[in-house]
């Protein structure tokens, strides 16, 4: 396993993550270079995952990339869901870093773009966004979104994605997030969600987009 690393101060933002990781590389017994190869060979990460990289992600001093956490985890024998729980539950806990207290243990994955990995996901988090943006109507959407210049917005279309009835596309899904006020160093995280979810969804039945969706009324 090559040299040991320092031990992880238990004052480190990120003990919890970072020792879980180690645990998992220590039974293992993978160096990060043979984890790297083993990800990059796999292919079930994204570029950037490097020995350095995986090195740095069970140091417990930086929140590592959610893929990042997937990667370190699966190749050590871990399951791509205790490292989605588990990274969800550090990243939280970096927003309570002002003092707020610990948050919950629990997250509902769809409240923010980052934690977005389901076709529910990201149709509670297209939800959460039209919430806060004062539930405008479908028409009021459609104009903001022709105004901004952010794409078409077809009333009938996005009935029926916030709906469940289907799959936005990246460039509805762009365009309703500008709708929704959100600012153009935002849209890429909801890029990234979008490509999650759909990478999720064609993994899975593909009506998996549709089970949350019934929980919603359209929104006229």
């Amino acid at each position: 396993m090559g040299r040991s690393k320092a031990p992880v101060p238990q004052s480190a933002h990120y003990y919890e993550l970072a020792q879980w990781l180690r645990s998992l590389r220590a039974r293992s017994g993978l160096t990060y270079r043979r984890m790297a190869q083993l990800i990059e060979d796999a292919r079930i990460a994204g570029p950037g995952c490097s020995a350095v990289t995986l090195s740095r992600a069970d140091r417990g001093t930086v929140l590592p990339r959610r893929d990042v956490v997937e990667a370190y985890a699966l190749v050590c024998g871990g399951t791509r869901r205790d490292a989605r729980v588990r990274w969800e539950r550090a990243a939280q806990r970096a927003d309570a870093a002002d003092g707020a207290g610990e948050p919950p243990l629990v997250t509902r994955p769809g409240h923010r773009p980052e934690f977005v990995y389901h076709p529910a996901h990201l149709l509670e988090a297209m939800h959460r966004l039209h919430l806060d943006a004062g539930r405008p109507s479908l028409r009021e959407m459609q104009r903001r979104a022709r105004e901004l210049g952010a794409g078409p917005l077809p009333r009938s279309t996005l009935a029926d994605v916030l709906a469940g009835q289907r799959m936005p596309s990246e460039e509805l899904l762009v365009a309703y997030v500008r709708a929704c006020g959100q600012h153009d160093e935002k849209i890429p995280l909801w890029r990234n969600a979008w490509a999650r979810a759909l990478s999720s969804g064609r993994a899975e039945a593909p009506a998996s987009f549709f089970r949350f969706g019934k929980r919603h009324s359209k929104s006229r």
